[in-house]
């Protein structure tokens, strides 16, 4: 993909003969085809994520210069990052991949947030700043070629959504949505006012959990919680990596070495910052399971889970889950958010809560071929049992 030259200015003008009027800088927005230049907007960016009151994590530099470093190219795609400015002024970062792919097997080019294969994603713009995303799509439209946007990680009640929607109409994209729930558990009331709204058959089941780790051995939770454990983070990191390694998903082989490059670093950037949550289980002194996130704003965000398949009758992971919520809650963390809403968690998640995922088409053969077979034939197919093409 070439690099747009993209400078579209968005801002009132001064007519000829008018009186002087203080009027606000005029809107740029430049898009950068290589994560090398990501470095040197780091203090930039730092200073506006400080700033903006809506967003997560997701959208933090040290999230996703590391994202970028270990995942963009052939794997995640070629990285499109959107920079918006007001005057010198950074406002706005939109990160982006533009991937080829298939849809329906159909060829299309599509553009993503940088974290795609995580349900989550966002722009990270300056508060109230739904003009620099509407400023992000008609630059898209305007300067890049591609078939269709996918976005991800929306609430579709709010303000953000219908911006998009909204741009979207105004430039001929014809939008469509689909639901992908995450996991949330509730600690607002503590640990303790979260086991007493679950169910009592859910307390009865912690119970005889808790019996069964501890009649196979003396149950150990340690690693890095926040501000405790750096001093041995290098050694929990390195039994994270174990763990992963002896789980169902390996079964002893290797962790990829842009899986485990990404995940050491992510702990080294937010474990200084008072951010990690790095639990590691051992069941009579052998590590059993890990869970690993990230905490800002007194929510955490899960990264990776994982067990020792040798252990897998105890349930390891749901134990340590628990143990990550007693501790999560009496440091005044309110919510724990675990991205994808898969079937075991239904045993310890307050609530799967809504994540729409926007698609929005270009107009155009291809384009247009794509959504249908996507959005019109697969609901028949599935339907009637039959076949998918």
């Amino acid at each position: 993909m070439g690099a747009p030259a993209t400078a579209r200015r968005i801002g009132p003008e001064r007519k000829a003969g008018a009186e002087p009027q203080v009027v606000s800088r005029p809107l740029s927005v430049t898009w950068l085809p290589s994560a090398a230049h990501i470095h040197s907007l780091a203090e930039e960016w730092l200073e506006l994520e400080a700033a903006v009151r809506d967003r997560t994590v997701f959208s933090s530099f040290d999230y996703l210069v590391t994202w970028y470093r270990h995942y963009a190219g052939s794997f995640g795609g070629d990285p499109l990052i959107g920079i918006a400015r007001r005057g010198p002024r950074l406002v706005g970062v939109a990160p982006l991949v533009a991937r080829r792919g298939r849809m329906g097997k159909i060829p299309v080019t599509r553009l993503e947030f940088a974290l795609h294969g995580a349900y989550a994603g966002e722009f990270l713009v300056e508060n109230e700043g739904e003009d620099i995303i509407r400023a992000f799509i008609d630059s898209l439209v305007s300067t890049v070629r591609f078939d269709l946007i996918c976005l991800n990680g929306f609430d579709s009640r709010s303000e953000r959504f219908r911006t998009i929607a909204g741009a979207a109409a105004r430039r001929g994209l014809m939008m469509e949505t689909t639901n992908h729930p995450n996991a949330v558990v509730d600690l607002s009331g503590g640990y303790d006012g979260y086991c007493r709204a679950m169910s009592r058959n859910f307390r009865r089941t912690l119970k005889r959990q808790a019996q069964r780790v501890a009649s196979a051995g003396v149950p150990a939770v340690d690693g890095v919680h926040l501000t405790s454990g750096l001093d041995d983070l290098d050694r929990s990191i390195e039994r994270l990596f174990s763990i992963t390694e002896a789980s169902y998903k390996l079964q002893g082989a290797s962790l990829a070495g842009r899986h485990r490059d990404s995940l050491a670093e992510l702990a080294t950037r937010f474990g200084p910052r008072g951010m990690l949550e790095l639990s590691l289980l051992a069941i009579g002194g052998r590590d059993a399971a890990v869970v690993m996130g990230l905490v800002e704003r007194g929510c955490y965000y899960d990264v990776t889970l994982a067990y020792v398949d040798a252990f897998a009758d105890l349930s390891p992971g749901s134990y340590l889950i628990q143990e990550v919520l007693r501790k999560l809650a009496a440091a005044g963390v309110h919510t724990f958010v675990s991205h994808g809403a898969h079937e075991y968690k239904r045993r310890w998640a307050t609530a799967f809560v809504p994540s729409t995922r926007v698609f929005l088409f270009m107009p155009g053969i291809r384009a247009s071929v794509a959504r249908f077979v996507r959005f019109t034939l697969r609901p028949i197919w599935r339907r009637f049992g039959a076949l998918e093409p």
